[in-house]
C-alpha cells in the first residue's frame, strides 16, 4: 500500500536460521524500493523469512522483494488478479496468506468506477488468489488489516468508522465494531491483552477495542499518549505491550501501553510522509513518500544495555527548559512585545536563508514573513556555564514562510545569558536535520 518464488536455498532454511538470516540481511541494505517508480505504495509488510511486500495505489499490483534484496519486483499483477487501488497489506505466516485491502478506482471527472472495495487473500508463497471478501455497498476505504490469535482477520474501514471481521472458515465479512470516534480509522494491531488497537488519521488518536468473551467488540477506549500524535498511519505489534507506529508528520515511534496510557518513544524523525512500517530482524522498514522503505535500526522496548537514569534538571535548568517552551508558544502566537522583552539587544538569529539581529527577527514575526505555527519538541537539553546557558532542541517546525507552508526537522541551538536577574535569549540558530 509482488512472479518469483523464494530461492530454493531460502526455502531449505529452518525457521530459526531464516530469522537470523533476515536480521542479517536487514542490516546490509539501507532501503527497499519497488522497481516501478510510479507504484505509489501506501503500506508494506514482511514475512518471517525477511521478504518484503508492497501494494500499489496507482495500479493495484503487489511487489515483492526477496529476503535481503533492495529492489521489489512485480509479483501479483493487477491485470491478472483484478486488483485495484491497494492500501493495506499483511503477511500471515501461520496461514501462509498475504492479506490485501483493495479499493475501487476511478469515479472522478466522469471516469468509470472500476474494481470493488474488498479484503483479498493470496498464497504467501505462490501468489495464487485464495479469496475475495467484499465490503458492504457504499463503503469507505479498506485501509489496514490485523490477525487475532484465534485466526480471525480484522480490516479497518476509513470514513465509516468501522472494523470488519472475517471469522476462521467464514465466507463473508461482518461488521464487528462501529463508532464515530474512529471515523477515519487507519492502522490496526493486536497486543497480548487480546484487544485490538486502532489509530485515527485525522484526529491523531489511538484507541483500544476489547474483544469480549463471546467475541463481540467491547466499548471503544481512548488511550492517552505522552506525546501528541500527528496523522498516525501504519501500526504494527512490536512486543506484548508495545506497538510501532508511523506518522505522516515524519516520524516512526514506539508506543508502550500501560492501562489507558501510552508512552511514546520517538525512534526516528525526519521521515517524509511515513505511512507504513514492518519489522525485519533488528530493524524497522519505514515506508516514506509513498515511494520506498528506509531501514531504521530498532531493538524494541528492551535495549541490550539500559542507560542509567538521567539526573533530574536543576532549578535553573528547568527554568530554562520552561522558558524555551514558552518562547515557541509566543512565537506561534506572534506575541512580539513578550518576545522583545526576552530577546537580548545584541541577539543573533540564524536561519536557513540568512542571519540577522533582534529588530529584524521581531519585524519578521510581526509582519508574518515567518509564522512559526507549531514546534513539536522531541528532545531538549540544557547546559548552564556560569551566566550563560546553551539549550538544544530537536524539533519538527511547521511554519509559513513567504506565504508557503513548510515543515522541517531541526536541531535548534539557543544561547541564553543571565542579565539583571533574568535570562535573555542571545542566539537562536536552526540546523536542518537530514531526512
Amino acid at each position: 500500500m509482488l512472479l518469483t518464488l523464494v530461492a530454493s536455498a531460502s526455502v531449505a532454511l529452518t525457521a530459526p536460521t531464516r530469522a537470523v538470516a533476515a536480521q542479517s540481511q536487514a542490516q546490509t541494505r539501507t532501503d527497499v524500493t519497488p522497481s516501478d517508480s510510479g507504484a505509489r505504495p501506501e503500506n508494506l509488510t514482511s514475512s518471517r523469512d525477511g521478504a518484503v511486500y508492497f501494494g500499489s495505489l496507482a495500479s493495484g499490483t503487489i511487489y515483492r522483494a526477496a529476503p535481503g534484496a533492495a529492489r521489489a519486483e512485480p509479483w501479483i499483477l493487477a491485470s491478472a488478479a483484478g486488483l485495484t487501488n491497494v492500501l493495506g497489506v499483511l503477511a500471515d505466516d501461520r496461514t501462509n496468506t498475504l492479506w490485501v485491502c483493495q479499493n475501487t478506482a476511478g469515479g472522478r471527472g466522469g471516469a468509470p468506477v472500476t474494481g470493488q472495495t474488498a479484503l483479498r487473500s493470496f498464497d504467501l508463497r505462490s501468489g495464487a488468489a485464495k479469496g475475495t471478501y467484499p465490503f458492504p455497498a457504499n463503503a469507505g476505504f479498506c485501509n489496514d488489516i490485523a490477525v487475532a490469535a484465534d485466526g480471525a482477520v480484522y480490516a479497518s474501514e476509513s470514513y465509516r468508522g468501522r472494523v470488519h471481521r472475517l471469522k476462521p472458515g467464514a465466507t463473508a465479512l461482518e461488521v464487528w465494531a462501529s463508532d464515530s470516534a474512529i471515523n477515519v480509522i487507519d492502522g490496526l494491531a493486536f497486543l497480548a491483552d487480546g484487544a485490538l488497537y486502532v489509530n485515527t488519521f485525522n484526529t491523531g488518536r489511538i484507541f483500544r477495542i476489547p474483544v469480549n468473551a463471546d467475541g463481540s467488540a467491547g466499548a471503544v477506549v481512548p488511550i492517552e499518549t505522552s506525546l501528541p500524535l500527528v496523522r498516525p498511519d501504519g501500526l504494527r505489534t512490536a512486543g506484548p505491550r508495545t506497538l510501532i507506529q508511523t506518522e505522516q508528520q515524519g516520524r516512526v515511534a514506539e508506543l508502550t501501553i500501560d492501562g489507558n496510557r501510552a508512552e511514546v518513544r520517538v525512534i526516528r524523525d525526519g521521515l517524509p510522509r511515513a505511512s507504513g512500517v514492518t519489522l525485519v530482524g533488528g530493524a524497522a522498514l519505514v515506508l516514506v513518500d509513498f515511494a520506498r522503505a528506509v531501514v531504521v535500526p530498532y531493538r524494541g522496548n528492551a535495549p541490550a544495555t539500559a542507560a542509567p537514569p538521567a539526573a533530574p534538571p536543576t532549578k535553573a535548568e528547568q527554568e530554562l527548559l520552561d522558558l524555551s517552551r514558552a518562547k515557541w508558544r509566543w512565537m506561534a502566537e506572534r506575541k512580539v512585545d513578550t518576545l522583545a522583552a526576552l530577546f537580548h539587544d545584541d541577539a543573533v538569529f540564524v536561519h536557513m536563508g540568512g542571519a540577522w539581529g533582534r529588530t529584524q527577527e521581531l519585524d519578521v514575526i510581526r509582519s508574518g514573513g515567518i509564522h512559526y505555527k507549531h514546534a513539536e519538541i522531541f528532545d531538549a537539553s540544557v547546559k548552564v556555564i556560569g551566566p550563560t546557558a546553551i539549550l538544544l532542541n530537536r524539533i519538527r517546525l511547521d511554519a509559513v514562510v513567504g506565504g508557503n507552508e513548510v515543515s522541517n526537522p531541526f536541531m535548534v541551538t539557543e544561547v541564553y545569558v543571565r542579565e539583571g536577574g533574568r535570562w535573555k535569549l542571545g542566539s537562536l540558530s536552526f540546523t536542518r536535520m537530514m531526512q
